[in-house]
């Protein structure tokens, strides 16, 4: 009985030294995110990340306004420093061509073997390669459709499925305004910032081909290409058809028909729920909403592809997101990319970001799936999903680099001089080209 009652303390103290052991095993993984939203949908999938790595998965938000400075700041140091980050694509800040100035490590080899990663478009990774090096895992795909008011655009006789360029749009525009109250048009073709590569300037200028970089970085604003779009943006502003981009008003100006269209990255698309719908509330559609009475709802939306620059151009763009990747000095980056892309590209996470948020995932491997395709009451049952995953397929790929945000804040500097008249389009090209070249040659010395 002694010898039954010893080998029992024997084997208790060895299952609990095995589990000590285990636990002293968990590596500690840390992952900062700019966005709360997407650490939420960290959080509930925490336990399954956790059991499957073998991990302990540590969640922070950082401030966006302090995320590069805190970055910075930790890499100096040599601690504290997070294993991933997930960080926004727009006026990044850590990227760099030269991966020896880059906060974070190239994934090339990593990415160039990987089946899942074949499965994001290329227009996508194209926001988080510089230099040939791929730093990031895109969270995100955000295709761009225009969203239109059918009955408004159908009443002044024009049937908007029959559009196949924006030269063509904004001709049918001259419909649109020509009705007016107090010699202002009653409705508006597209809102817009004035304010150079932005918003809707920024959405369609990606459809034009006309870089504002090269392949080697270098600026490209005196471009033919590049100066016949912003010659052929400039005559479209002056037709009348564009009104003020007015991010609080946005959906209170698509129901009451000031704006008749607008074009719209997957985030932007609930602005017309108000219209559509009668409700401000989430999507409504197979998503899990329902319509308001007809007899609640004045106008019938619509969703489509982009008209074309050019005929036979890209009929869609890109505008935001964020991706993750992986600082410098972070201990076995091998294993860390592994947890990284179960992050991002685990097909069952992607399909309740979808039910849940709406937003579309960089993922072709899910887009055949009968979720994505279900109708849309807010568009006719139109399916949003399968015009989304049209649309991701054929993103345009744009050629981004170190200068590019500064670039395009440098235009838009230009930009305002060049649509008030105040110095021609020739001679605000040359400045934004001198004072970006500038910038250049100085993260080149």
């Amino acid at each position: 009985m002694r010898k039954v009652i010893v080998a029992a303390i024997i084997a208790a103290v060895a299952l609990t030294l095995a589990g000590n052991l285990k636990g002293a095993d968990k590596r500690k993984v840390t992952l900062w995110s700019f966005a709360p939203n997407n650490v939420e949908e960290y959080k509930r999938r925490k336990a399954d990340v956790e059991k499957k790595f073998n991990i302990e998965l540590e969640l922070q938000v950082v401030a966006q306004n302090a995320f590069v400075q805190k970055l910075q700041a930790v890499l100096m140091d040599g601690k504290g420093a997070p294993d991933i980050i997930e960080w926004m694509i727009e006026n990044n800040r850590i990227l760099n061509a030269d991966p020896k100035k880059c906060f974070v490590l190239p994934l090339n080899k990593y990415t160039g073997s990987s089946a899942s990663f074949k499965k994001v478009p290329a227009g996508r990774v194209a926001w988080v390669t510089y230099g040939g090096n791929i730093y990031g895992l895109p969270h995100d795909v955000h295709p761009v459709v225009l969203v239109y008011n059918d009955t408004i655009w159908k009443s002044v006789g024009v049937d908007m499925t029959k559009i196949q360029t924006w030269d063509e749009f904004f001709e049918a525009s001259k419909k649109l305004i020509a009705e007016k109250k107090d010699g202002k048009p009653l409705h508006y073709a597209l809102p817009y910032g004035g304010d150079g590569l932005n918003n809707t300037g920024f959405m369609i200028w990606q459809q034009a081909n006309a870089p504002i970089l090269d392949a080697s970085g270098k600026p490209t604003f005196t471009s033919p290409a590049f100066k016949a779009f912003i010659t052929k943006w400039l005559a479209w502003q002056k037709t009348g058809a564009i009104t003020a981009w007015d991010w609080g008003n946005f959906a209170a100006l698509l129901a009451n028909g000031t704006l008749a269209s607008y074009t719209s990255p997957d985030w932007w698309i609930p602005q017309v729920n108000l219209a559509a719908t009668g409700s401000t509330e989430g999507a409504v559609s197979a998503l899990g909403g329902k319509r308001t009475k007809q007899a609640d709802v004045k106008y019938q939306f619509r969703i489509r592809t982009l008209p074309a620059f050019a005929k036979g151009g890209p009929v869609t763009a890109s505008w935001g997101g964020s991706f993750m990747a992986i600082p410098k000095g972070t201990k076995n980056p091998d294993f860390i990319y592994k947890v990284a892309e179960f992050l991002e590209y685990d097909q069952s996470a992607l399909k309740v970001r979808w039910q849940s948020t709406s937003m579309f995932p960089p993922f072709a491997e899910v887009w055949n799936d009968p979720m994505f395709k279900q109708p849309d009451a807010r568009f006719g049952g139109q399916s949003l999903g399968t015009l989304m995953a049209e649309c991701a397929g054929k993103m345009p790929k744009v050629v981004s680099g170190d200068i590019f945000w500064d670039a395009i804040n440098d235009f838009t500097q230009q930009y305002t001089e060049i649509a008030s008249g105040k110095i021609s389009i020739d001679e605000g090209l040359k400045k934004a080209q001198e004072k970006t070249m500038q910038r250049y040659k100085d993260l080149k010395k």
